[in-house]
Formats: structure tokens, C-alpha cells, sequence
């Protein structure tokens, strides 16, 4: 564990950039560890006694997007995936967990805090090559200079162990004494979800065990070694100029794992790891190499941004699992507590084609999420008094809708759709009929839906009203273009599956059907030949952003009342462009230029989903430096401060397909049967390189400005 210790690589690690106290929420949520079914923000061992973790309040439904995010110092986060409460009025949510983390330091007597000005030579950084955090400080006392060192990773060859050393020496005879806990004194949003609580000791183990008010019980367990004859403690006067060594290892497990947690079994496997600790790192560092090996991206010319691309697939690969679909990643990669651990439809837009192209296997996890939350779709369409599925805006573990705020939950229809795209996009890159076969309820339940909520006009047009697209900044829209163009495509995708497959649970008569409502459903144009963002587009009202959005550095959205956002011409982020983004040819270079130069002047940025499908645009025109500006505003969402409350884990997948899919050009395979590029890289941009999967052959890409080469051969 010394990889960036004491020589960090620039490109590879996240440095914190000195103890800033207002920072400290951020670089919890951007320095954020974790391996498939356990996530940690990166709070301090021993905590801040400024920031209580126990706070009570009720948080209330509110439009994330503009809401102020309650700001205590410090927030520490443990999250297992699936593991819920049910919260009176934001329905499930993931549970924040006992913090086993938690290592109190005491110097002659006196606790340590990073708030004090005893504190100096503070320096944090992060390896994303091994997902190892490291910090380092000193600590002045009255008789001299205390120095520590603390390291930690949550391991992945290890399932649920966490790993903690402590490094400490001083220039006198000092006194230290240390004490671990799990501490189960924590809330989520301000609310106690633990039914039950227990601390205990076993083995010379030590740990906690909480219940859930949704049924889950956890349980962690600790060892310390050395320790000073308790189990959770150390203490002794250091001799001057050498240094101790403290390590501490920490099992969690739930009543999610295939085996029930028995804390005596886990205390048991401790006491093995605790001989050789150091040993641990070697096979978790190897599990992060071979990550790294299919899903890197190498930017040669642009340091700035090969880092923060390294950041974003770091986030990637850390949050998702693929051996667990009955989660998918929630929209802020378990790093924080914002979006209460739902799911989005950025499963399928931002976080898919990631896996898809580098390995199937976890985007097989992530769309078997919406296979086996089929019930939970069907509850739903037959709530609003429809048939077949609807999937939610804001999901959780069972597929029903979680979200608090009608505006979203009642009107963003479109998700039903996207999860249908995702299967067909999942398909055509793996060719996986069999997978299609699983699917095909999915796709004849959604179809069976879309045909209810569909209204068919006695002159054959087939309307969708009433709806918010992936603008959220207009709703009660008519005629989406976005939403009528993929319920339009998610119809096409079930009849040709039902055509590859042999499927007949969809009658002859839906399917007629089916072909009807594809054929009668339209979008609008206006007289200049402009597809609008929904039918009646032309008649809102023209947004005057100089005097109702004179400080933009808060949401437009947060600036001025609901009911005038809902009824201007203001836009959140991309909505129409999402449509030549997901499909190129659906419009030529002219159109594109024209819908682009029309859309572009009305759009906010809101949304942290927006930057990058506006670069993914301009690079596609060819437009270098505009979308190079574009993608570095992508790249700082969550770099330049934005990871407080956790990272916008879709746009790390916005930012990979912003590389890959925007400057390198390549097409999707629900495009094109093969493999192929179109590039436009920034001009100092010299090479890039990366690993693709494609309809199960891997392949590795290089691209420069003088071409492309797959595999060794260049492309003609």
C-alpha cells in the first residue's frame, strides 16, 4: 500500500488540494471507495467534533436540482447496495450504515481534530489504480511533534473487507492511545432508519449489528492489531524516531448475501487475515489491474484531461456490480445520500453503453435489473389504470415508483421506453439471443402499455400527451419529441424481437396495433423545418435570462417561480438533441447545425446530464474547440467541487462516450453491424487508445490524426 503515498502520479491520483473545512464535504464524496457491494465516502477516521453524524431532521420531497443541500461538515457514508428503509415521505431509500471506519486518536491525552491548529502538513490523495486513500498530517503538542499516516481501501478480492493502517512516530517520548468503533450513531436525510441496535464483542473481535425498519440486518465486525489487551484499543509511548504500525480490518455482511452474516464466522476469518495483512493487498490490487485492462481510456497531449477521465471510470468501475441485478447504480454512485439511492433512466443513456463496449458482463447486471423489476412495472401501470409495464421514474429495489414529486413520477413516461432501447442496445452488442428470449416479457409488457397510453385521433395520428421529456424545465407537454421518437423506436425494437426470437406473447392484433401507433405517431416541426421539442413549443413563452438569471451561478431553475419555469422557453438540458445524439443519422450536418443553433441559446445546464451530449454534438460536426469547451465543463461537474452530496455518476459515463462515442466517432451497434470510427480530435490531442468489446470479440483502438488502427491494422 505505498502507490502514491509518498510520490503521487498526477494522472491517477485525486489530490486534496490542503485542509479547506469547506471542502470537506466534497472531497468525502469525490475521494469516495468502495468494490461492488460496499461504498464508503472518505470521511476521517476520527471524525470531526464539529459534525455530529447522528443529526435528526425531516427532509422533505424537493426538486434536487435547486434544492440547498443541508451542509454539515461532514457527512461519512457507508452504503451496501439494496440495503433500505422506508422513509415517511421520500418512500425507500438507501440506508446509510454504521460507520466502520471509525478510529479515535488521542496524543497526551488530547483527541485529535482536524479542525484544530494543532494540526499541519495536512496532504490526502486517492490512487485510482487501487482505490487506496491515503492521508497524512502532524500534530503539535506541548512537548513536540506527533506524525501520522493513515491508509485504507475497501478490498476487491475480499468481498466486504475494509483495510485500515495506521502509521505513527514522534520526535519525544509521546503517549498515544487509539480506539476503534463501529458507530452506529448515524442518520439518513436527518432520519433514523435502525429499528435495532446491538454492540458487541467476540474473539477478540469487536463490532455492531443494526436492523433496518425495511427488514435488512447488517452486520460488521472488527480486529485491531496490536491492540492493548481490549479489542477495539491500542495504546503505549513511541520511541523517538520510530514508527508503529496499527491495522485494522473490518468484515461487513447483510441478510442480502446468499449466506446469512454469523458474526462468529466472521471474527474467525479475521483472526486469519490479521497474521498477514500486508499480504491482503497484493490479489485487491490485481482485481483493480484487471479492471483497468478493458475499461481504461488513454488521452495522449492532455494530462488535464486524462486525469478527470480517469476519474470518472474510476467512479464506474467502483460502483457497479456485476454479479447483483437486483440493483442497478444509483444517481449518485453510492457516494452519497442526494437521490436517495434511486435508479434513473440514466441506467440505460449514460451508464450502458460504458459496459456494453468494455464489459458486457456488469451491463448484463445492470439491464437484468429491469428484467427482474418486471412485477414492480406492471404495479405501476396499474396505479395510473393502465396495462402491461410502466417502469419508474425514480426505482428502487422492487421496479415501483419511489419518486416523492409528482411533477417527475406522474409525467416522465419516457423511462418506460429507454429501458426498452436499453435492452435492444444490450442485443445488438452482444447478439445474445437467448438474453432476447429473457427480455421479451419486458418488451410485450411496456408495448402493452404504450398502446393505453397512446390517444389514436380518428385520422390515424397517435398522440402522447401530457408529459415531461428529459427536459425538466417544461411539463405538461404535448407530442414530446424525444418520448414520441423512442416510444416509436422501443415498438419497432419489440416487433423485431418478437420476429428474431419466435415470441408469441404479443397476439397478432397488438401487433397490427403496434404498427398502427408507429406509423400514426409523429413530431412537430415549425415553419422554419425545426423538430420542436414538443408540439405547442413555438407558443411558450421567449425567456428573458438577463433579468430573471442575472447570477448564474445558481440554477436558472432556482432563480424564478415553478409556474413561469414551466411555461418559458427555458431548458434544462439537452431534450430534441438528445434525439441526433442516440441516432446520427437521424438528421444531416445542415439540420443538425440549424436544430443545434436554435435549442443551444435556450438551454441552461441545469442538469448535469447536459454538457456532455452538447460536446458529443459539436465534436460530431466537427466543431473541435466548442466541444472541447463543452467537455472540460462535463469534466469539472464533479472534479471542481460538485461531489458534496456524491458523484453524477451519469455523466462519468457521459464523459467516456463523450471520448469515445463524441471525439473518436465510433457508432453504437443498434446503428451498424460492424466496428467503425469516425474521429475528430482536438487538434493537441495525439492519440487515443482504448479496449472495445464488440458483439463478444475484444478489440483495442488507437486513433490518431492520421487514422484509425483496430487490433494492429489500420482502417481504411
Amino acid at each position: 500500500m505505498i502507490s502514491c503515498y509518498k510520490n503521487p502520479n498526477k494522472l491517477w491520483c485525486l489530490e486534496e488540494e490542503g485542509y479547506r473545512p469547506e471542502k470537506t464535504k466534497h472531497y468525502e464524496g469525490l475521494l469516495t471507495q468502495g468494490s461492488q457491494g460496499l461504498h464508503l465516502r472518505a470521511s476521517y477516521e476520527e471524525g470531526l467534533a464539529a459534525a455530529p453524524q447522528d443529526e435528526s431532521y425531516m427532509r422533505l420531497p424537493a426538486n434536487v436540482t435547486v434544492e440547498k443541500p443541508r451542509h454539515p461538515r461532514s457527512k461519512a457514508g457507508c452504503y451496501i447496495p439494496g440495503v433500505t428503509g422506508i422513509h415517511p415521505l421520500l418512500n425507500e431509500v438507501v440506508v446509510n450504515l454504521p460507520n466502520p471506519l471509525t478510529i479515535r486518536l488521542w496524543a497526551e491525552g488530547e483527541p485529535v481534530d482536524m479542525d484544530s491548529p494543532q494540526m499541519g502538513d495536512y496532504a490526502r490523495h486517492l490512487d485510482m489504480r487501487d482505490g487506496v486513500l491515503y492521508r497524512s498530517f502532524s500534530w503539535k503538542t506541548d512537548k513536540g511533534l506527533v506524525s501520522w499516516g493513515i491508509s485504507r481501501y475497501v478490498s476487491r478480492a475480499v468481498p466486504g473487507l475494509i483495510v485500515q493502517r495506521l502509521e505513527v512516530s514522534a520526535d519525544y517520548e509521546a503517549n498515544i492511545r487509539l480506539e476503534a468503533a463501529v458507530d452506529t450513531k448515524v442518520t439518513t436525510n436527518g432520519y433514523n432508519h435502525f429499528t435495532d441496535r446491538e454492540e458487541f464483542r467476540v474473539a477478540g473481535c469487536f463490532g455492531a449489528a443494526v436492523d433496518t425498519d425495511n427488514g435488512d440486518h447488517v452486520e460488521m465486525v472488527s480486529v485491531l492489531s496490536p491492540n492493548a489487551g481490549e479489542p477495539e484499543t491500542w495504546e503505549g509511548v513511541l520511541t523517538p524516531g520510530k514508527t508503529m504500525e496499527v491495522w485494522r480490518l473490518t468484515l461487513a455482511a447483510s441478510s442480502r448475501d446468499e449466506k446469512a452474516p454469523c458474526r462468529e464466522e466472521m471474527c474467525q476469518k479475521l483472526n486469519s487475515l490479521i497474521v498477514n495483512p500486508s499480504a491482503l493487498y497484493a490479489p485487491h490490487a490485481a482485481a483493480w489491474d484487471a479492471l483497468w485492462e478493458k475499461g481504461r481510456v488513454e488521452i495522449q497531449g492532455d494530462e488535464e484531461a486524462q486525469r478527470a477521465v480517469n476519474m470518472a471510470l474510476y467512479h464506474l468501475l467502483r460502483s457497479a456490480n456485476p454479479r447483483d441485478s437486483r440493483v442497478a447504480v444509483c444517481a449518485k454512485g453510492y457516494a452519497g445520500e442526494a437521490y436517495f439511492g434511486h435508479f434513473f433512466w440514466d441506467t440505460e443513456m449514460y451508464l450502458l453503453p460504458y459496459f456494453l463496449y468494455t464489459n458486457p458482463e456488469t451491463a448484463r447486471a445492470l439491464v437484468g435489473f429491469r428484467l427482474n423489476t418486471l412485477e414492480g412495472a406492471r404495479k405501476n401501470a396499474a396505479h395510473y389504470g393502465y396495462p402491461g409495464a410502466r417502469y419508474p421514474w425514480e426505482s428502487s429495489l422492487t421496479g415501483e415508483e419511489q419518486c416523492p414529486n409528482w411533477q417527475y413520477c406522474d409525467h416522465e413516461v419516457h423511462v418506460t421506453a429507454d429501458v426498452a432501447f436499453g435492452i435492444w442496445h444490450t442485443y445488438t452488442a452482444t447478439r445474445d439471443l437467448e438474453f432476447l428470449k429473457k427480455a421479451m416479457p419486458v418488451l410485450a409488457e411496456t408495448a402493452r402499455y404504450w398502446l393505453a397510453r397512446c390517444h389514436f385521433d380518428a385520422d390515424g395520428s397517435v398522440h402522447i400527451n401530457g408529459v415531461m421529456g428529459p427536459d425538466e424545465y417544461i411539463c405538461f407537454c404535448d407530442d414530446n419529441a424525444y418520448t414520441n421518437t423512442l416510444v416509436k423506436k422501443a415498438l419497432g425494437y419489440t416487433l423485431e424481437s418478437c420476429r428474431l426470437t419466435g415470441s408469441e406473447l404479443l397476439s397478432q392484433q397488438e401487433q397490427e396495433k403496434i404498427r398502427a401507433c408507429m406509423e400514426g405517431l409523429t413530431v412537430f416541426r415549425d415553419s422554419r423545418g425545426i423538430l420542436q421539442q414538443c408540439r405547442d413549443f413555438d407558443r411558450y413563452e421567449e425567456p428573458d435570462f438577463e433579468t430573471l438569471w442575472p447570477d448564474r451561478s445558481r440554477p436558472f431553475g432556482g432563480t424564478v417561480s415553478q409556474e413561469r419555469n414551466y411555461r418559458t422557453k427555458a431548458l434544462k438540458q439537452a431534450d430534441v438533441l438528445m434525439l441526433p445524439y442516440l441516432f446520427p443519422d437521424s438528421m444531416g450536418q445542415e439540420e443538425l447545425e440549424k436544430t443545434y443553433a436554435y435549442y443551444y441559446p435556450y438551454t441552461t445546464h441545469d442538469s448535469s446530464l447536459s454538457y456532455i451530449i452538447h460536446a458529443i454534438l459539436k465534436a460530431r460536426m466537427g466543431h473541435g474547440d466548442e466541444a472541447l469547451t463543452l467537455f472540460r465543463k462535463s469534466l469539472g461537474i464533479d472534479l471542481d467541487g460538485g461531489a458534496a452530496e456524491g458523484i453524477h455518476i451519469a455523466n462519468c459515463g457521459g464523459i467516456w462516450q463523450g471520448v469515445v462515442l463524441g471525439f473518436c466517432g465510433m457508432g453504437c451497434s443498434y446503428q451498424q453491424e460492424k466496428l467503425t470510427f469516425a474521429p475528430h480530435l482536438p487538434a493537441h490531442w495525439r492519440k487515443v487508445s482504448f479496449p472495445v468489446v464488440w458483439q463478444g470479440q475484444e478489440h483495442f483502438v488507437e486513433i490518431t490524426h492520421e487514422g484509425v488502427v483496430i487490433d494492429g491494422e489500420k482502417q481504411k
